[in-house]
C-alpha cells in the first residue's frame, strides 16, 4: 500500500486540510474542530471529511 497525503474537505464547515493517509492520531479540523480522522490500525479512518484529491 502506498503512503500519500490527501486533501480533504470537512463535512461540517467545508474547510480543506492536507492529512497523511496513515495518520496514527485523531485529526481535527483547524477551523471548526470537528474530528476528521481516527486511527484505524495503520490507516486513517476518514470519519468527518471527504477526499478531494490524493497528493503524491
Amino acid at each position: 500500500m502506498t503512503n500519500h497525503f490527501l486533501r480533504v474537505s470537512c463535512r461540517d464547515c467545508g474547510s480543506e486540510s492536507i492529512i497523511f493517509s496513515r495518520a496514527t492520531t485523531s485529526i481535527a479540523c483547524g477551523v471548526c474542530s470537528a474530528t476528521l480522522t481516527k486511527p484505524a490500525g495503520g490507516k486513517a479512518d476518514l470519519v468527518g471529511c471527504t477526499v478531494v484529491e490524493a497528493l503524491n
